[in-house]
């Protein structure tokens, strides 16, 4: 129990910091490369990726629905990956949909650098009609690592930054 109570003043704590922090607009969102479409209801993502520039602070992004229809509703479910946490906009919003652009405005705060998700599952209903379509906006903090974590760990312990990494083949030269 006094468990419990340690863990609700900290969070009580955490969420008033928050309350004072200045929001940060993010402006810097990668567009859409590919022109697949996948099956379910015509509703993509206009960018599909944000760059924040650090953790710990708060961020305006806004995730730009396309809607393929003229009439209908969708209902989005939105949640966040494990250090991605969504403080401010509508996670369950219903909308009427229109042809174009659908705003979803989100403030996020993400832990530490690294690659976060916004996973957004959408049903439309048209006409007596439901369909579904899941969507990820990618949500990234601070520079992309461009190796993958086993490289660049062993590439710290060696201390080389040719990018090539040096193991120990055991291997006698004979002459």
């Amino acid at each position: 129990m006094k468990y419990i109570s340690l863990v609700s003043v900290g969070v009580v704590a955490i969420l008033s910091l928050i309350g004072c922090k200045e929001v940060r607009v993010a402006t810097d969102y990668i567009q859409r490369e590919n022109t697949y479409t996948k099956p379910g209801a015509n509703v993509v993502l206009e960018s599909s990726q944000v760059n924040l520039a650090v953790a710990g602070a708060q961020y305006a992004i806004n995730a730009v629905l396309l809607s393929g229809y003229n009439s209908g509703d969708v209902t989005l479910s939105v949640s966040s990956s494990e250090g991605l946490y969504i403080v401010g906009g509508d996670v369950n919003p219903a909308m009427t949909l229109t042809k174009g652009k659908i705003n979803c405005p989100y403030t996020v705060i993400a832990a530490e650098k690294g690659r976060y998700y916004l996973y957004m599952n959408a049903k439309v209903e048209k006409d007596g009609q439901v369909e579904h379509t899941a969507l990820v906006f990618i949500v990234q903090v601070g520079e992309e690592d461009k190796i993958d974590g086993k490289q660049s760990s062993q590439k710290a312990s060696s201390g080389n930054d040719s990018g090539v990494i040096s193991l120990p083949a055991h291997e006698e030269i004979i002459r």
